[in-house]
Order: C-alpha cells, then sequence, then structure tokens
C-alpha cells in the first residue's frame, strides 16, 4: 500500500475547526485508517492526516496552517475508534486489517510487560 493522501481542510474561521471536523467524520474515518494501516504495514512512528488552512479573520491575505495527525504511541486507540466510526459509516472493507493490527498491538503490549 502506498502512503495515502492527506486531506486539506480550509477554513474562513478558526471556529469553524469542530464543524468541519464534524462533517467530514466519514472522510476523516477513512482516512486516518488508512494511514493506520500504512504505517503499521511500513513501520512508521508519525503521519499527517490531515493540513488545515485557516483565514486570518484580523486580514484578508493572511492565513495560517495546522496539521493533523498520529504518533505510534496512540496507534492502538485510534485503531479502536476509526474500527468503530468505520463500522457506524458501513465501511466494512478496511475493518479486518484494523481487527488485525488491533489483535497485534495487544500482543505486543502484553509482550513488553
Amino acid at each position: 500500500m502506498k502512503e495515502p493522501k492527506h486531506l486539506d481542510l480550509y477554513l474562513d474561521s478558526p471556529d469553524e475547526l469542530e464543524s468541519i471536523l464534524y462533517n467530514n467524520k466519514h472522510k476523516l474515518a477513512v482516512t486516518i485508517a488508512e494511514f493506520l494501516i500504512w504505517a503499521l504495514e511500513n513501520n512508521v512512528d508519525d503521519f499527517i492526516f490531515a493540513e488545515v488552512t485557516v483565514k486570518d479573520p484580523e486580514s484578508e491575505s493572511e492565513e495560517h496552517s495546522l496539521t493533523l495527525g498520529c504518533k505510534r504511541e496512540d496507534y492502538h486507540t485510534a485503531l479502536e475508534k476509526q474500527l468503530k466510526n468505520l463500522i457506524e459509516f458501513e465501511e466494512f472493507e478496511m475493518c479486518p486489517k484494523l481487527q488485525e493490527w488491533i489483535d497485534y498491538l495487544d500482543v505486543e503490549e502484553k509482550v513488553k510487560k
């Protein structure tokens, strides 16, 4: 699997962030799931799944950007959340792979203890 494409999100004001994330929950769930699978298959310790560009409310020409990502220590939790989200959106294709990685990380955690 090649590296997935991150999402580009554009906001007219910082106040829109929560609503834009909520309105794009399906797309975000699929994108994060793709990145998690890719990162684990390629032993990548972190990834950026979205870049958010926000217009500066004080200036028409200025913009600020931030990135949304995930680090390896958060992969297990992220896998569980995305599995739940994908089931909710009836996106079943990646579910077995997410469960496989959840199980793998469970075993990895037990071995470390």
